[in-house]
């Protein structure tokens, strides 16, 4: 639990501590698998029309299984790679680091993604829209100050280093969430769901 509330806090010694503890590696893992489970659930649920997009389509069960499987193995691939990016690159820069305490750090940043379940009160409750914009947003931020801060202590480089680190390993990151999103909406059409 201190770790957890260490890495919300941004403390700087406790993704040291992470980095440099191997049995840190479990806890992240499930972090990780647990957001991308509930992410992904809550893309199944809050799934759109195509050809109406401010409608959302019916709730969907076998779409919201596909959505959450995809979820949690495309999580797991973003880390993954996402990991092994930002310990090539960090080398690169000079970084005394490997992928193992690079996934280890961003495991456990993923705790800000969980922040992304208040999009469901939005939906639940309009006038909600703007204040969970703004928390999302700052959850946003926190993930990547998180993220720069993880990569500089892995790393054990300048904060310069690590937000040119970061900034590689965001786009490997995205093109593959990008894909999960696609792959999950095949899938759906596909099953039928």
């Amino acid at each position: 639990m201190n770790r957890i509330l260490g890495v919300l806090v941004l403390k700087a010694s406790t993704y040291r501590e992470i980095a440099d503890d191997p049995n840190a590696m479990r806890p992240a893992l499930l972090i990780v698998s647990i957001v991308g489970l509930v992410l992904g659930i809550v893309s199944g649920i809050t799934r759109y029309n195509p050809s109406v997009p401010e409608q959302l389509l019916p709730l969907n069960l076998s779409a919201v299984v596909v959505y959450a499987i995809v979820g949690v193995l495309f999580a797991l691939l973003a880390w993954f790679v996402g990991g092994w990016v930002l310990a090539l690159v960090a080398r690169w820069f000079g970084g005394k680091t490997n992928t193992r305490e690079m996934l280890r750090v961003t495991g456990y940043v993923e705790l800000y993604s969980l922040i992304g379940l208040l999009s469901l009160l939005a939906l639940l409750v309009p006038m909600l829209t703007l204040v969970t914009t703004l928390v999302m947003f700052v959850a946003s931020v926190l993930r990547l100050l998180g993220y720069i801060v993880g990569i500089r202590e892995a790393g054990q480089f300048s904060t310069g280093n690590a937000i040119i680190t970061a900034l590689f390993a965001t786009v490997v990151v995205f093109l593959i969430r990008g894909a999960a999103e696609v792959t999950a909406r095949l899938l759906t059409g596909v099953l039928g769901a």
